[in-house]
Formats: structure tokens, C-alpha cells, sequence
């Protein structure tokens, strides 16, 4: 059997090792926008990664490479729920699997499906496209599963395992006379939208200090200003890393506390302890809570309704880093 799958890559990742358990022999290809294609590269069980240039506007190429892979797949779903995902899911074949038009996320999108799933789209991300392929592809699961889910991505050994000889901006040198905590705690710090962000990270920083070494990861050049800026707190700013670097020096760190961004997610999907900070996006519906993945949810100035976010919403700020705190050194002693 032949799948093709579309969709947020790490919130989807996890139904990757469900359709293995169900389906042993099933060959999946998983297709993405070109700008995903590392990410996708290292997902645990996928045999194959098909590239598109959408973001890019190369429809002419994406065509192309469409064309080629037209035809090849017995069953397709398409994960993300949106205009664009259908559009591809239905030049690849006829058998779509996808959400109806009050589950999807655009709602015209179900009209390219043979096959259409109702699930809220309020409810929690992870259980609707579990749900999605379990509906796709005949089986069923329980929560308890995905407690017990293997990490979902592939590492490749670049980080040394000499902590001492990890990349960093060294924007913290700690006395030679000083105390350096055991513990380690990654902060991703950033996210997508600046809504979703933070603000009050210095204050965890300088909290969590007594009891773990704090690193700082950054992508962008701005995003390094603002970090090399937050180490100052008492954290480490780690040099620029490729994802595939991120998830090895995730293995070697104690927990790991963010947004609502991909890097937290990826940690989750690691199975790394994390604490992740929701402010006008519910985090019952964008995180999967456990025993050691934490949220902590802001209250939203109104309702919040997963078709249309707030953006001029920061109540996220209104988290007390106190609580981030005390939560992070009880997940740490654990």
C-alpha cells in the first residue's frame, strides 16, 4: 500500500508509527513544501519525501513532479485541510481521505475527497489526524498509545558528546568558581507569530539559573539579536543549528520550555520533557499534555475560536514566570 500524506509535519508525525502498527508493509510517501523538506527527511518511517515548490510559486515544477507521482498511490489523505492540500491530493489520485467542510480548516477544501471524516476542529490536533487515518485506513487506537509513541524523528550523531565542545555563541561564561548546575533546559523562545511569544523569558531564565544551566536556540538574524540580548539573563546562546543538530541536543537536555512554536513540538514529539506557553491559541487543541509535557494556558480576552485567533491578543504575558519556574524544577527533580 502506497500513502500519501499532507499536513503540519510535526503534529502529523506521530500517525506515521500508528499506520506502521496497523499496516506493516505499507510504503508512504509523504509530501510537503520545499521549504520542509530537512524536517521531513528525518521523520522515523517514511520511505519517501516528495518536495513541492508551492511557497516558491513554481507551479510549472510542482505540476511536473505531481504528474510523475500521478496514479502511483492506493489510498490518499490529506492531513492539513486546506484548498492547496486538496488541490495536490486530487491531481495524485481519486481515493482521498480529508476532513468535511465544517472539520476542515478551509471548508472548500472537502469537495476534492471521496471519503470525508467529521471531527470538531476544536478538538485536540494530534487526535484528529490520528482519528483522520485510523478512519482512512481501518483501525483503531487508544489515547494510551500515544503516551507510549516512540520519538518521531531521526537524529544524526553531529552534536559532540563532549558538552563542552557544543556549538555556542559563548554569550555566557560562568565563573570559573561558580556552581553549574546539572540540569539543562533548551528555551525556544520565539514563535511565528509575535502574539505567541513570551516576553517575560529573562525572569524564567534568571529563576531557573539555581538549578539548571539555561541555552537559547534562534534561527533568523533577528531573532539572534533578540536572544543574544535575553543570555544576558544567565543563559548560553547556542550557535545556528540544523534541525537535525536541534534534536541531538534536545537527547542531552533536561527539559525544554517554549511557545506554541515547531520547536516545542518537535521536543514533544521526541518524547522530551516539555513546558509549553499557550496564550490566545488553546493549548488543550495545539499540545498533547502528559505527565511530562506541561502547558500552561494564559486566559484569552475573549473565547477563543480556532477558525479566526486574536492576534492583537498578548495575554500570554500575563503568565507569572513564578509558575513557569516552579513547574520547570519539579519536572527537572522528577
Amino acid at each position: 500500500m502506497k500513502l500519501s500524506a499532507l499536513g503540519d509535519i510535526v503534529h502529523a508525525s506521530v500517525v506515521i508509527q500508528f499506520i506502521r502498527k496497523h499496516i506493516a508493509n505499507a510504503h508512504i510517501s509523504w509530501f510537503c513544501d520545499a521549504r520542509f523538506e530537512q524536517i521531513a527527511r528525518l521523520l522515523a518511517g517514511v520511505d519517501e519525501v516528495v518536495a513541492l515548490p508551492l511557497k516558491d510559486k513554481k507551479f510549472l515544477k510542482t505540476f511536473g513532479i505531481l504528474r510523475q507521482k500521478q496514479g502511483q498511490f492506493d489510498i490518499i489523505i490529506d492531513l492539513q485541510g486546506l484548498l492547496k492540500s486538496a488541490l495536490v491530493s486530487r491531481s495524485l489520485g481519486k481515493n482521498i481521505f480529508g476532513f468535511d467542510r465544517f472539520s476542515a480548516k478551509e471548508g472548500l477544501a472537502s469537495i476534492f475527497y471521496t471519503h470525508k471524516y467529521s471531527c470538531n476542529y476544536d478538538k485536540n490536533i494530534i487526535l484528529r489526524n490520528l482519528e483522520l487515518c485510523a478512519f482512512a485506513l481501518n483501525f483503531s487506537f487508544d489515547e494510551k498509545e500515544i503516551l507510549a509513541k516512540e520519538p518521531c524523528f531521526l537524529k544524526n550523531s553531529r552534536i559532540p558528546s563532549d558538552e563542552s565542545r557544543i556549538p555556542s555563541d559563548k554569550s555566557r561564561i560562568p565563573n570559573k568558581n561558580s556552581r553549574i548546575p546539572s540540569k539543562k533546559i533548551l528555551i525556544a523562545p520565539f514563535a511565528s507569530e509575535n502574539s505567541k511569544c513570551y516576553a517575560h523569558f529573562a525572569s524564567v531564565i534568571k529563576g531557573a539559573k539555581e538549578f539548571a544551566q539555561c541555552f537559547l536556540v534562534a534561527g533568523s538574524e533577528p531573532e539572534r539579536k533578540k536572544a543574544a540580548e535575553l543570555a544576558s539573563s544567565g543563559a548560553t546562546l547556542l550557535a545556528p543549528l540544523d534541525l537535525a543538530q536541534i534534536l541531538e541536543f534536545m537527547d542531552t537536555c533536561d527539559l525544554i520550555i517554549g511557545n506554541d512554536s515547531g520547536i516545542t513540538h518537535l521536543a514533544w514529539a521526541q518524547n522530551c520533557a516539555t513546558i509549553t506557553l499557550f496564550g490566545n491559541r488553546s493549548g488543550a487543541r495545539n499540545a498533547f499534555a502528559t505527565p511530562k509535557n506541561l502547558i500552561i494556558q494564559a486566559t484569552p480576552k475573549h473565547e477563543i475560536d480556532a477558525f479566526h485567533i486574536d492576534k492583537s491578543d498578548f495575554c500570554i504575558n500575563d503568565i507569572d514566570p513564578a509558575q513557569i519556574i516552579a513547574k520547570a524544577k519539579g519536572l527537572c527533580d522528577a
